[in-house]
């Protein structure tokens, strides 16, 4: 109903074209009322031509629920604030600041070792999920290197106007219990938990197909218009 009334504003209703004396103003009428809803087609398409874009997650709090080794360690990591890129991956150091207990140094990064993808990020109003299936625990110990992977896919909320997120996902350990060969392997599961900010942009991009359409339709509309209007002024 909004359309209607507006092209019978701009003059696109078929009574507007009867009579030969007022052609000329019809076809003016025509082609101010063409770029008008041009325009306003355009504008009105604007604002879809934007969408959330996360840079980064910065967070400011988090844990690790879980008893096995090294979890004291990733609770302490966990619990420092720190930055995950999204879109890139990250070494040691570059997430949070490394954890020294004697010649070892402890920290998280992300790497594509077990075939992830950098962490990529989802948001759906208020709902957010992460995939940081990339994200390692790793300690170093003169040139020796060893790497546990504690990613998933985590899920949370968000909030759209201060863009502060609550994340949590959960990771399934393999360990070895007892000593020796006749040591039995136990999957054992750990939650983690993060809190903090996301870093959120507006990337534009491409407008859809029917968009385009919509407007060339409108304007080929004008320009037969335009067309008839002259063919009724020479016909006078």
């Amino acid at each position: 109903m909004k359309t209607l009334r507006q092209l019978a504003l701009f003059g696109f209703m078929p009574g507007l074209f009867e009579g030969k004396d007022s052609t000329m103003q019809h076809s003016h009428r025509v082609l101010f009322g063409t770029t008008v809803l041009l325009a306003l087609c355009l504008m009105g398409f604007e604002g879809r031509a934007e969408a959330l874009s996360v840079t980064s997650l910065d967070f400011t709090s988090g844990a690790v629920n879980w008893d096995g080794r090294h979890g004291r360690t990733l609770d302490r990591l966990f619990a420092q604030d720190g930055n995950i890129s999204i879109g890139s991956y990250q070494s040691m150091s570059e997430i949070v600041d490394p954890i020294t207990r004697g010649h070892k140094t402890i920290s998280l990064f992300t790497s594509g070792l077990n075939g992830a993808l950098a962490p990529s990020v989802s948001i759906n109003g208020a709902s957010i999920s992460v995939d940081l299936s990339s994200l390692y625990v790793g300690w170093t110990n003169g040139s020796e290197v060893r790497a546990w992977n504690i990613g998933g896919m985590a899920t949370g909320v968000i909030n759209p106007q201060t863009s502060e997120f609550s994340l949590s996902w959960n990771h399934l350990f393999n360990e070895r219990f007892a000593n020796g060969k006749h040591g039995m392997m136990h999957d054992r599961s750990a939650t983690f938990f993060l809190q903090g900010t996301a870093d959120v942009a507006q990337a534009p991009v491409a407008l859809s197909a029917s968009y385009v359409f919509y407007a060339t339709g409108l304007a080929l509309m004008g320009g037969l218009w335009w067309r008839k209007s002259r063919g009724a002024l020479a016909g006078y």
